[in-house]
């Protein structure tokens, strides 16, 4: 058997099982999670996917509505402001990671060892279905198709709520994840892998990887709005979001697999994309409870059919 830097053999090696198993993994979550719609209410204490709109809510049914006296107001704006700090505490974590592989890069240790063992030892484990499979979604997965769905979701999502709020939080999330991603490639200037790694062609910069920050970002902001304004029953919500962490770490791990990023690349441009999302999302949920206007709710958490 012969491996190399090439499109891959014949064979269904281990890379080819671990991604099916992967996928496998998410798939079987995805569907028990899907058949227990009564989780629904514990999540409603936590938000759908950071915490604000779902505890204002809950808070104002138990206060009355926050115009109804000082005291009320005062309370439910305590209640919102410790979840928009949990939310924050999140993204700063994920802001965190980020900086440490930043630092690892630089100096050349910690997690960056692993960068250039992984990426032989992937050059020498490629399958031909495999790498037809992955070339295709790290094309359609990048900038041009990011921006593609992002302006669709945000469309749909504005006609059903009959707002233009989400295209506010669509063209701030995508116009400022693109701006960090210029500014921290020509910042860093770390180069790409070279031959025998890489297997396409790609120029610029390697560090953040652009498609894992992109997707991570775009991914999961267009999730949380389609859950908003657009996907109503549990399980389609669930659908969403499973389709959308195995199209996140498809599209980073084909940027690995296909030999022009390193491991430190997508995990940093992952933990990026998701701190900016968090950002627009917990600034659409303040948004939308600070006016007391949500233009279409989402399913009902406490009155499940």
């Amino acid at each position: 058997m012969e491996h190399g830097s090439g499109a891959g053999t014949a064979d269904f090696g281990f890379v080819s099982i671990g991604v099916i198993a992967a996928l496998g993994v998410i798939a079987m979550t995805a569907i028990g999670v899907a058949r227990r719609p009564e989780w629904r209410r514990a999540l409603a204490r936590v938000g759908d996917v950071m915490p604000i709109r779902r505890f204002w809510e809950w808070t104002t049914a138990r206060l009355g509505p926050p115009t109804s006296s000082l005291r009320a107001r005062m309370r439910l704006q305590g209640v919102a402001g410790l979840t928009l700090i949990a939310g924050l505490v999140v993204v700063t974590f994920m802001a965190v990671g980020f900086t440490d592989l930043l630092d690892d890069v630089l100096e050349g240790d910690g997690v960056a060892v692993v960068d250039h063992p992984s990426a032989r030892w992937l050059a020498q484990h490629r399958d031909v279905w495999l790498t037809h499979v992955l070339v295709a979604v790290t094309h359609g997965g990048g900038p041009a198709g990011q921006a593609v769905w992002l302006a669709l979701v945000c469309a749909v999502a504005a006609v059903r709520g009959r707002s233009w709020l989400p295209v506010l939080l669509g063209a701030v999330g995508g116009g400022g994840i693109a701006a960090m991603i210029v500014l921290a490639k020509h910042l860093v200037g770390r180069p790409r892998p070279t031959s025998p790694f890489a297997l396409i062609p790609a120029t610029g910069f390697s560090f953040p990887s652009g498609h894992a920050t992109g997707a991570a970002a775009i991914g999961l902001l267009c999730a949380w709005i389609l859950c908003r304004w657009v996907v109503r029953p549990w399980a389609a919500q669930v659908s969403v979001w499973a389709a959308t962490g195995a199209a996140i770490a498809l599209i980073g791990f084909s940027r690995l697999y296909l030999g022009v990023h390193f491991v430190t690349d997508v995990l940093a441009g992952w933990l990026l994309g998701a701190a900016w999302a968090g950002v627009v999302v917990l600034a659409g949920s303040w948004s939308v409870a600070e006016r007391g206007r949500q233009p279409v709710r989402g399913p009902d958490c406490s009155h499940d059919s």
